[in-house]
């Protein structure tokens, strides 16, 4: 039996589409931390600054997304991948590989 992934999110906006989106956060095999928008099939390195509350100020538009493709995969990155970072304050809660839906943890 294989166990389920659970993937670590965060909020984003996209400055291209102009929209939010869920960022699900993955690992490629070379350690690479991505976020990645299933939505847009897009994903980003720069998840600090495209993540959190929304904020007309802020530069969206200077993230680099790319879009997804196999090579990157979608192995979640770990707790430990993400602890010590800027991400980890990022993180509103998690989704599992079966469902769409976000579980949000409590104040998110």
């Amino acid at each position: 039996m294989t166990m389920e992934k659970i993937y670590y999110v965060t909020e984003a906006f996209i400055s291209t589409y102009n929209q939010g989106t869920d960022l699900l956060i993955i690992k490629t095999n070379s350690g690479e931390i991505f976020g990645l928008s299933s939505e847009f099939e897009i994903c980003t390195k720069d998840i600090e600054l495209v993540s959190g509350h929304y904020s007309a100020d802020r530069p969206y538009s200077q993230a680099l997304w790319v879009d997804f493709n196999s090579e990157i995969g979608t192995t979640p990155a770990g707790w430990s991948d993400i602890s010590g970072t800027k991400i980890a304050d990022l993180i509103i809660g998690y989704r599992l590989e079966s469902e769409l839906q976000v579980h949000r943890f409590k104040g998110n």
